[in-house]
């Protein structure tokens, strides 16, 4: 996973984290005690286990594809690739 954020044309923030490590199982099992949706819904290892299956299994496919892409009004850009 690539997050890369600029702002008028400077890089700010350049993180390179390896997707093998925040799309395992362990990651999965451990994810729900911090995780909460904002409208109090929790979620179980076994969903998050079951979604990062899946976007393993997209980005084996499609290993360039842009997750998130965001222009602000104050020039800044914020890409996230898996």
């Amino acid at each position: 996973m690539r997050i890369h954020v600029t702002e008028n044309g400077e890089t700010k923030v350049n993180l390179h984290l390896p997707t093998g490590l925040l799309l395992n199982p362990v990651t999965a099992s451990i994810a729900p005690v911090f995780m909460k949706a904002e409208d109090g819904t929790r979620y179980t290892g076994e969903q998050l286990r079951k979604a990062a299956q899946v976007l393993r299994e997209y980005i084996k496919s499609h290993p360039e594809w842009v997750m998130v892409e965001v222009d602000t009004h104050t020039g800044g850009h914020v890409e996230i690739k898996l």
